[in-house]
């Protein structure tokens, strides 16, 4: 009987086979866990951007409720401004707000926005030419229950040896609003004196201009670099602190923070106005696009530091008025005089001799150390003895009136 060859499994094992069925079973494995993870992914990138624009969303309408408080609160107080609000001033009805900037710098605009925002309306503005000699100092906002006027200066900025005479005439309101300004000989031969005549005497604080916005484009405050310096000086002298406003006609500008705050810095440089008193706002006229809420808002943020500027003017002017009338005042109460004012008074009503009232007060000084009327008074039984009997008479009756 032959042998018979048993067959086993693992003789009919093809390894490789084997092999490449678990290779194929790990690589659908991890194929699947790769799926799974790129799904997780998805899931989760989708979970975020969703909560993040959840976010950004609730961000936003915080922000627009935020802004929407402000220029509510901003409108309302311009509204209802007035005067001495700010600063507790007194004797002022409006305020005059001076509007500085070259041709097309975007006062225009400034002055369409702010009418539209105030008033619901605008005005047809007249765009002059530069290089006419007659220009018309423009009131705006005027003839409204608002207590503050806007007052444009065309063709200004394209003065030279004459800008730093107009500037004062406009400050001082030497040039009344409505006026025809010449600046040709030509012109001043063709209009009538009542037409080009300007304030003589002193004009009341009422009618000067209180507060000044110097309106650029974006690109202008290095380009009037030396305008501006010579502005600056004269507006400092006069003690004008302006608010400086960057006007884009570039809408995607506006919005670029890095090149609005670049430009806010040069305009404030060029100023001389603190960062803090500089705005930026959007040329709409220029830019042919609406009016956006960020930039009306800076506009009328730029009205309410023009009205506390000008309330702070006014103080400074008011507080200085009177001064100067109380030094011009003659006064009754000796003892707030320098004795030798007190003498000089007594001597021209006695009709003394310089030399003999010249003496007297060196005696009092020199030689007994008495250098105003209170001294005088408190130490006048000593005193005494060393002045004529006429004076110490006169002087008695000065110092102790029965």
């Amino acid at each position: 009987m032959g042998t018979r060859e048993v067959e086993r499994w693992h003789d009919r094992c093809d390894e490789d086979a084997v092999r490449r069925a678990e290779a194929d079973l790990q690589r659908q494995h991890e194929d699947e866990r790769e799926r799974d993870r790129q799904r997780r992914e998805r899931e989760r990138e989708e979970r975020d951007r969703s909560e993040r624009h959840a976010r950004e969303a609730r961000e936003q309408k915080a922000l627009e409720d935020k802004m929407t408080g402000h220029h509510h609160g901003l409108l309302s107080g311009l509204k209802t401004y007035t005067a001495g609000k700010k600063r507790n001033i007194k004797g002022i009805d409006y305020i005059n707000i001076a509007m500085f900037g070259p041709t097309g710098s975007g006062k225009s605009s400034f002055i369409q926005t702010a009418e539209q925002i105030l008033l619901g309306k605008t005005t047809a503005l007249v765009q002059a030419d530069s290089k006419e000699g007659t220009t018309i100092l423009e009131k705006y906002l005027a003839g409204s229950t608002l207590k503050f006027h806007l007052v444009d200066t065309r063709g200004f900025f394209d003065l030279d040896d004459s800008m730093h005479q107009e500037l004062d005439n406009i400050l001082t309101g030497k040039i009344r609003p409505s006026q025809v300004i010449v600046r040709s000989k030509e012109e001043k031969e063709s209009l009538s004196s009542g037409q080009t005549r300007m304030r003589e005497g002193p004009v009341p604080l009422q009618d000067k201009i209180h507060a000044v916005i110097c309106v650029l484009g974006h690109k202008d405050p290095k380009a009037y670099g030396e305008k501006m310096t010579n502005i600056r000086k004269s507006l400092r002298e006069e003690g004008y602190s302006p608010v400086g406003a960057v006007a884009f006609i570039n809408e995607a500008d506006f919005n670029d923070k890095g090149k609005r705050e670049s430009a806010m810095i040069k305009m404030s440089a060029s100023m001389g106005a603190p960062r803090d008193r500089t705005y930026a706002f959007v040329n709409h006229i220029a830019a042919k696009t609406t009016i956006t809420q960020e930039s009306t808002i800076n506009v009328l943020e730029i009205l309410d530091t023009a009205l506390i500027s000008a309330e702070m003017y006014i103080k400074v002017q008011q507080q200085r008025e009177a001064l100067a009338k109380a030094r011009a005042k003659p006064t009754t109460d000796p003892s707030s005089m320098s004795v030798r004012d007190f003498m000089a008074q007594i001597g021209q009503k006695h009709g003394w001799e310089q030399k003999k009232v010249d003496s007297a007060v060196q005696t009092l000084r020199e030689d007994e150390d008495v250098y105003n009327v209170a001294q005088l008074k408190k130490f006048w039984g000593e005193v005494k003895s060393k002045l004529s009997l006429g004076m110490r008479s006169a002087i008695q009756n000065a110092l102790f009136p029965k």
